[in-house]
Parts: C-alpha cells; sequence; structure tokens
C-alpha cells in the first residue's frame, strides 16, 4: 500500500470519528410530577408505619442480624486449646514449611508451659 493511501485512510477515519462526537448537546427540561397518592396519604402512611413499627429507619434496619448461640462452653475451648498445644498441633500449623528451629515444634511441652502461665 502506498504511503499516501495509507495516510489518507487515516485521515478520513479521523474525520469520520470526529464527525461522529461532533453532536449538539440536548438538555432535557424538567417535567412536572405527577402522583396517585396526596401529600396528606403519604403523611398518614407515615404516621401508621411509626405507630406499627414497621417504618425502616437505616440500612441496618431492613436485616436484622441473628443473636449468636456458643455451641459450647469456653472452658471446653480452652480445653482444646492445651490439648492441641500439647499434642504439637498448633505449632506444627504456626511453623514454616520444612523448617527444622521450631523449639515448639520439637519439644511439645513448651506450649503447653506457655499458654498455662499466660492463664
Amino acid at each position: 500500500m502506498k504511503t499516501s493511501t495509507l495516510v489518507a485512510a487515516f485521515a478520513l477515519s479521523f474525520a469520520a470519528a470526529g464527525a461522529a462526537l461532533a453532536q449538539e448537546a440536548t438538555y432535557e427540561l424538567p417535567q412536572p410530577l405527577s402522583s396517585a397518592t396526596s401529600r396528606a396519604q403519604v403523611q398518614a402512611e407515615l404516621q401508621q408505619a411509626r405507630a406499627n413499627g414497621t417504618l425502616s429507619v437505616t440500612e441496618g434496619d431492613f436485616q436484622k442480624p441473628t443473636p449468636f448461640i456458643a455451641q459450647r462452653s469456653r472452658a471446653d475451648v480452652q480445653a482444646e486449646t492445651l490439648a492441641a498445644i500439647a499434642s504439637g498441633e498448633i505449632a506444627a500449623r504456626n511453623s514454616e514449611h520444612g523448617s527444622y528451629d521450631s523449639k515448639a515444634y520439637r519439644n511439645g511441652t513448651d506450649g503447653v508451659r506457655i499458654a498455662k502461665t499466660a492463664r
């Protein structure tokens, strides 16, 4: 392809793109509002919702959270944690993969002693 045809094709494409973007701005005038309910009816519905307790005030009122109910007691969780420390499970989970310098991993009793003194 000749250079002059290539330049002409680019110029034509830029001209077409410029023409597509060169539209006049139109402004839509605000339209008058029309409603089926009157202001007095809306205020009466608002008072009724407040009286019934069905008025949603914030976004948090749309979905009430369910209260948390524990499945196990605190003592059970503490006993399970101490058992995991004694068996070395906690140290194994917290150690680096392939690392042999973890004292708690080699000697499982260190973690139990630390946990008992922390209480």
